[in-house]
């Protein structure tokens, strides 16, 4: 079980903008691989420092320094480069305009590559309009961007929350579903907010994404949400949250009693963490590729790991120096790479999860809510958790929460028909190839439908 089978496991841009956009975030602009002794002798260098150039990506900053396809990179400015992990370190984010240099070996000599960092292209919003601002948080800046038509007037409002992964929402990949949301959204007449983790796209001097624990992160998007408040298009009467994932799960911490109108979740489990990575790991485990019994052996390691590392809070490399099969499992279902992450992200992160109370918070969210549940999303294994959060909801607030099935859909918004097709798609590494043409537009109508059945005049 790796993170992608957990719930985790987008031009005209207005001439106005209400929040200060940052300065853009340059793109190194190469592809880089691991300096190999087939690689060594294939160059006919001596050179052990460094990471080879396997592609220079064009209009990017490498480009412009005039980086060529097999040099080695082992210096950007004043950072030695030994690694694959060097090349995209925090430190050297730059910035559009930043001096730069590269240095590199050609041709078994050292060459200084000096010039100004080019800026990421913004995104391409067709017909609609594309604001880029930003908002305070922990001494910093956070990016957002709102996408809305061109249409005069105060427009319900959406913020989107996306799921456990540390990626930016700002120009992705054009089929990806999180843009065909977007997309979809604003073309109905909504203003649709995106707002960056901390540390993610152009954001500023904020901690980073993998760095944070759980509640640094709903407070990131109960500000994100405070921001949205505040554009002069948004109606303040009629905000809704949708949550994505691990979204769905922050959504009604972000809500709390800052009076919104709607929440949609989905992808979500109501159950503690560790009750949720438990079931997970019997669960979908067997159906990966791993055997039955081996499954079974693995699971009363995972009784006393997973107690250890998200009740007693200890540290993954504490943890895993007392029995080297904790390594195995770790390094094989939780992303584990020898370091203190786990999932992706620091362990602090699952810990602050399982220490809250979800169920409860649930209980207490008096707007309106729909639980929308995949048919075959394999990440929430069944529809519990969504009706769950129905019955909960509607005990302390009655009438106020909706089931919503989707069927044949799955943890990712795909049209899949069948749990084993859902499955398989997973452990073949085929669900990508289905974005450009399964996306479930339906979805989107369904998400519309209720908004406008909830919001008031």
């Amino acid at each position: 079980m790796c993170l992608k089978y957990l719930i985790v496991c987008f031009l005209l841009t207005s001439a106005a903008s209400f929040a200060q956009p940052l300065k853009r975030v340059a793109n190194k602009g190469i592809a880089v691989e691991k300096l190999t002794e087939a690689r060594r002798k294939e160059l006919n260098i001596t050179e052990t420092r460094g990471v080879c150039v396997l592609k220079v990506i064009p209009g990017s900053t490498a480009e412009a320094l005039k980086v060529k396809e097999k040099d080695i990179l082992i210096r950007i400015n004043t950072t030695a480069i030994e690694s694959l992990e060097d090349v995209s370190q925090p430190s050297l984010k730059l910035r559009e305009g930043d001096d730069v240099s590269f240095t590199v070996i050609r041709e078994n000599k050292e060459k200084v590559l000096k010039g100004k960092a080019i800026a990421n292209p913004r995104e391409d919003a067709g017909d609609l309009s594309l604001e880029y601002g930003s908002f305070p948080f922990m001494g910093g800046q956070i990016s957002t961007m709102y996408m809305q038509t061109a249409t005069p007037g105060k427009k319900t409002a959406i913020l989107f929350i996306p799921g456990l992964s540390c990626m930016s929402l700002d120009n992705m990949w054009e089929e990806h579903v999180y843009r065909k949301l977007f997309y979809g959204l604003a073309n109905k007449g909504y203003l649709v907010m995106r707002a960056e983790k901390p540390g993610m796209g152009d954001s500023y001097n904020t901690p980073a994404c993998e760095d944070i624990d759980f509640p640094t992160e709903v407070n990131s998007f109960r500000a994100a949400l405070a921001a949205l408040k505040k554009h002069p298009d948004a109606d303040t009467n009629n905000i809704i949250i949708i949550g994505h994932s691990l979204g769905a799960m922050e959504a009604p911490f972000v809500a709390d009693g800052n009076h919104v109108r709607g929440l949609i979740a989905m992808g979500l489990t109501v159950k503690p963490w560790l009750e949720y990575l438990t079931e997970m790991l019997r669960v979908q485990n067997p159906r990966l590729g791993i055997d039955y019994l081996q499954n079974e052996r693995d699971m009363k390691l995972y009784q006393t790991l997973l107690y250890e590392l998200l009740v007693n809070k200890k540290k993954p490399l504490d943890i895993v120096s007392t029995n080297p099969e904790y390594d195995r499992i770790l390094r094989r279902d939780m992303n584990y790479v020898g370091t203190n992450s786990f999932l992706t992200r620091d362990i602090s992160f699952s810990q602050t999860l399982n220490d809250q109370d979800i169920a409860a918070i649930w209980a207490k969210t008096d707007c309106k809510v729909l639980s929308a549940w995949g048919e075959t999303d394999i990440q929430v294994v069944n529809d519990f958790s969504h009706r769950e959060v129905v019955n909960l909801i509607n005990t302390y607030h009655p009438g106020n929460a909706t089931f919503l099935e989707l069927t044949d859909t799955d943890h990712n918004f795909l049209l899949i028909p069948t749990i084993e097709e859902s499955y398989q798609r997973n452990v073949d590494g085929s669900l990508g190839s289905l974005f450009p043409t399964r996306f479930n537009e339906q979805m989107v109508e369904e998400f519309h439908q209720w908004i406008q059945s909830v919001i008031v005049n």
